[in-house]
């Protein structure tokens, strides 16, 4: 069976997934909570990715799961000609993993480019895994279509999720989409996709995003996308791994 076909019966079972990255490159696939901006009904193709709205699967390919009732922290399990639902937590045990813990905090980190702040703010790199959420603490680039911001575990992780705390003080709707890549270097065709947030935010706002798939690496990377140029900052990432 295809792995594209999977990763639809996967998502079809799973009521949080809106949508399918399938990345090309190892023939594995993530799902996310959100649909893909503007393209609810087909693909986009994004460096060696294929991003795929939940919306446009035929629901035949979750077989008995079809029109299940399994709640949002549930995975439909197949039991023809029934089926049960399974509390997410249980899958990952099945997976041998454990509760993960912080591993990004005081790791290297970069950004796609320096912003000399004012008035008080610390706003380098180095601010997002320092532990400090604070108004005047944040990573701050300049402005780009698509600025990004990276922090290097020291080690290869399974990464389960990501909890992002947005700039408290203002400007906090800057954010409006955010992807979150796992891998082992900074080329985003060569790292997995964790998952996405469709804003925009709100000053303050803690944004979690599951990787439902575990992805495995040592290089963490937010890139913020948007239709013009624009800032991107947060006052800190915090990277749950095992």
């Amino acid at each position: 069976m295809p792995m594209w076909s999977l990763c639809a019966q996967l998502c079809s079972r799973i009521k949080v997934c809106k949508s399918i990255n399938f990345i090309a490159l190892n023939n594995t696939c993530q799902i996310n909570d959100a649909e893909p901006t503007g393209n609810e009904d087909g693909l986009i193709e994004s460096v060696g990715n294929s991003f795929i709205a939940a919306s446009s699967l035929p629901k035949e390919v979750a077989g008995p799961c079809k029109g299940h009732d399994c709640n949002g922290t549930e995975v439909c399990i197949s039991q023809s000609p029934t089926y049960a639902c399974v509390n997410m937590l249980e899958i990952f045990f099945e997976r041998r993993t454990r509760e993960g813990s912080i591993v990004s905090q005081f790791k290297k980190t970069g950004q796609s480019t320096l912003y000399d702040c004012e008035y008080g703010f610390a706003c380098g790199a180095e601010k997002g895994v320092d532990g400090i959420k604070e108004p005047k603490s944040m990573f701050h680039t300049r402005m780009k279509l698509e600025p990004f911001w990276w922090v290097n575990l020291g080690q290869v992780y399974k990464v389960q999720k990501v909890i992002s705390t947005n700039r408290m003080d203002n400007y906090g709707h800057r954010l409006t989409k955010m992807l979150l890549h796992v891998g082992n270097s900074l080329d985003t065709s060569r790292m997995n996709v964790c998952g996405q947030f469709i804003g925009p935010a709100v000053n303050g706002q803690v944004i979690v995003i599951r990787c439902y798939t575990l992805p495995e690496g040592q290089i963490v990377k937010l890139t913020s996308f948007h239709t013009a140029p624009e800032f991107f900052h947060l006052a800190e990432v915090e990277v749950y791994a095992v």
